[in-house]
């Protein structure tokens, strides 16, 4: 692979994409772009001249040769595609050249790539992933992109869609880089949860930071016994988590008990027979006190309690 992420940095260099309308795959691949240099041009134009003098290419020119810095995905016999089936667009051809670079490790830019990239490389190729009902429109991230084309009525001259096309840009370079803080600190917080204390025969961990776990847990055997998680909050507090039956689940390994759901203060100390508490969700998912040592009582009661 050529190091985009440096030719991309290099003074002088230029970038190139197609005029007209603009949709997500490219806007992005532009975004990702200006993250390696924000003052990076990126010419908008179908001239074969122009496309040819450029450093960098992409979802124009019916050329994909990464080693030349040019990533279309329209010309036939293209068919670079992921392991699960889902083709790279403009933007995943860019992403898969720099996204490590961008984010700092190949973990995160895998994660930015399953949560963002694939979704605008599938709809861009005609993959409809997403799930809808007759009655909710699902709006999707390249739709919201797209919305930034001028509409029929306002003013659709090449300098206006050229605007429009630099405010997209700017909307998806926010995103994306949320996205890649997001994905690099949830990598650093694998290293913080595999730090964690594990206590009552691995059915509680306890965390010194407020930090996303459940992916950690889930995906590892080492806690399949695991059924609550202490740890802090923002606000001082720690709570008491359950720990889900999968990703995503409402439902988890064992409940809260039944008799602190839905209760706070005073009325959650006399259900538990502990001081300080703060709340118990009446979904019996979390639950909260004002001190480490109370939530890890808390705890230890939920392990041992009735769980229905």
């Amino acid at each position: 692979m050529t190091n985009l992420y440096t030719i991309a940095q290099r003074p002088g260099a230029v970038a190139a994409t197609h005029s007209g309308s603009f949709h997500a795959d490219d806007v992005f691949a532009a975004a990702a772009l200006r993250l390696a240099n924000p003052a990076l041009p990126i010419v908008r134009t179908r001239d074969p001249a122009q496309l040819d003098a450029a450093d960098i290419v992409f979802d124009v020119g019916r050329v994909f040769d990464a080693a030349a810095c040019r990533f279309d995905h329209h010309q036939l016999g293209y068919a670079e595609a992921r392991d699960n089936g889902i083709p790279f667009s403009s933007f995943g051809l860019v992403w898969r050249e720099m996204g490590a670079a961008l984010c700092g490790s190949e973990g995160a830019a895998a994660r930015v790539d399953r949560w963002l990239v694939q979704g605008v490389d599938a709809l861009d190729c005609g993959i409809n992933v997403y799930k809808e009902t007759p009655s909710v429109s699902l709006l999707s991230v390249s739709s919201v992109i797209g919305g930034f084309n001028p509409a029929w009525r306002d003013d659709t001259s090449e300098a206006a869609k050229n605007a429009a096309f630099e405010r997209a840009v700017g909307i998806a370079g926010a995103i994306l880089q949320n996205m890649i803080a997001d994905a690099g600190g949830r990598e650093a917080a694998r290293d913080i949860v595999a730090q964690g204390q594990m206590l009552e025969a691995e059915r509680l961990l306890v965390l010194d930071r407020d930090v996303p776990w459940q992916e950690a847990v889930l995906s590892s055997p080492r806690y399949a016994q695991l059924l609550y998680v202490v740890s802090p909050d923002s606000q001082a507090k720690w709570h008491v988590n359950t720990v889900p039956d999968n990703a995503g689940s409402f439902t988890n390994r064992k409940p809260l008990p039944a008799a602190w759901a839905g209760l706070e203060g005073a009325e959650l100390d006399a259900a538990s027979g502990l001081s300080g508490c703060v709340f118990c969700h009446k979904g019996r998912f979390v639950a909260g006190h004002a001190t480490k040592d109370g939530a890890l009582a808390m705890a230890r009661l939920a392990i041992v309690a009735d769980g229905a």
